[in-house]
C-alpha cells in the first residue's frame, strides 16, 4: 500500500530536510583562503615582508593547532588564485601582500583590478570574512568606501590624490596592549613588547560604531583617540567580519606567542569559527618543518 502525503506536508518535509542540510554545511570546517603577494623587500630570506612564507606558516600552524578540526586552509601565491572560483565558498579571505604607496609598489590584490575588486565585493555581500595584514592595509582614498566596509580601516597614503600622508610609519620596540580584552580575538593574548614597523594614524570611519580596537601602542602618540590603534575588527551589516593589523613587517615576530595567537584568533573569528577560551594554540614552525 502506497502512502500519499498531502502536497503541503511534502513541502514542509522538503523544507525541513533543506534546513538540516544547510545547518550541517554551516557546521562543517570553515574554509580559509590565504592570498600572498610576491616578496618585494630585499633578498629572499631577509625576514622582511615575507608573504609566501607567512601564508605557508599560517596554514601549517592552523593545521596543527587546537582548532585544526574546524578549519580548512589553503594558500595561493603570486597575488591571486589561479582559479578564483575557490573564493566563492570561502568563509574568510586574508591578504598578505604589498600595497601601493603613491607611485611605488603595486596595489594590494583585492584592488589591483576592477575585476578583482568586484570578485571580493561579491564575497563580502554573502558575508565572507576579510582580513588585511601589514602592507596590504595600504589603500588609496578612491577605494576608501570599500575597505572601510570590508575590514574597517586602512593606511591612508594620500589626501585628495596629493603626496601627503594622513597615516604614519615608525620602527621601534614598543609595548603592545590589548584594547578590548573581552573580544574573542584577544583570548589568551596579553600585553607584550616587540620590535615592529608600526603603521599608525590609520583611517577609520568615525561614525562606525561596529569598529573595535584590538591592539594599541601608546608610544606611537597618534593624532586622534584611535591614532595608536594597530589592529582592529568589525562586524559588517552583511553579516561578515573584518579585521586588519598593521603589524607583520618582521617575519621573526611570528615567534612571539602573543603575536601569533592574536593573528590566528582573528582568522578563526573572521571565518565565524569558535575561538577557544585560551585562544588558538599553535607553535612556530621553521622553514624546514613547513616544507616537511
Amino acid at each position: 500500500m502506497r502512502i500519499r502525503f498531502p502536497p503541503c506536508l511534502c513541502a514542509l518535509l522538503c523544507l525541513a530536510l533543506s534546513t538540516v542540510a544547510t545547518r550541517s554545511l554551516a557546521a562543517g570546517p570553515k574554509k580559509i583562503v590565504l592570498i600572498a603577494g610576491k616578496k618585494s623587500h630585499g633578498p629572499v630570506g631577509n625576514g622582511i615582508h615575507d608573504y609566501p612564507w607567512s601564508v605557508k606558516l599560517i596554514k601549517v600552524m592552523l593545521d596543527n593547532s587546537n582548532v585544526a578540526g574546524q578549519v580548512r586552509v589553503e594558500y595561493h601565491l603570486d597575488g591571486w588564485p589561479r582559479d578564483e572560483k575557490t573564493l566563492e565558498d570561502a568563509d574568510a579571505i586574508m591578504v598578505i601582500s604589498d600595497g601601493r604607496d603613491g607611485d611605488l609598489f603595486e596595489e594590494a590584490p583585492h584592488f589591483s583590478s576592477a575585476a578583482h575588486r568586484q570578485v571580493v565585493a561579491r564575497q563580502m555581500r554573502r558575508g565572507c570574512g576579510f582580513l588585511t595584514f601589514h602592507f596590504s592595509t595600504f589603500a588609496p582614498d578612491a577605494f576608501a568606501k570599500d575597505i572601510l566596509n570590508w575590514s574597517g580601516g586602512y593606511f591612508d597614503w594620500e589626501t585628495d590624490g596629493r603626496r601627503k600622508w594622513y597615516s604614519a610609519i615608525t620602527t621601534q620596540r614598543a609595548e603592545v596592549l590589548p584594547a578590548t580584552p573581552g573580544h574573542p580575538i584577544l583570548r589568551g593574548v596579553e600585553r607584550f613588547s616587540m620590535r615592529e614597523e608600526f603603521y599608525f594614524n590609520i583611517r577609520f570611519d568615525p561614525s562606525d560604531r561596529s569598529l573595535v580596537p584590538i591592539w594599541t601602542v601608546p608610544a606611537l602618540h597618534g593624532r586622534s583617540d584611535k591614532g595608536d590603534v594597530v589592529a582592529w575588527a568589525r562586524e559588517r551589516t552583511d553579516g561578515g567580519r573584518g579585521f586588519g593589523t598593521t603589524c607583520g613587517h618582521f617575519y621573526d615576530n611570528w615567534k612571539q606567542d602573543n603575536f601569533r595567537r592574536m593573528v590566528l584568533n582573528a582568522i578563526v573569528w573572521a571565518a565565524k569559527g569558535d575561538v577557544p577560551a585560551s585562544g588558538v594554540a599553535a607553535r612556530f614552525y621553521t622553514h624546514a618543518e613547513i616544507k616537511e
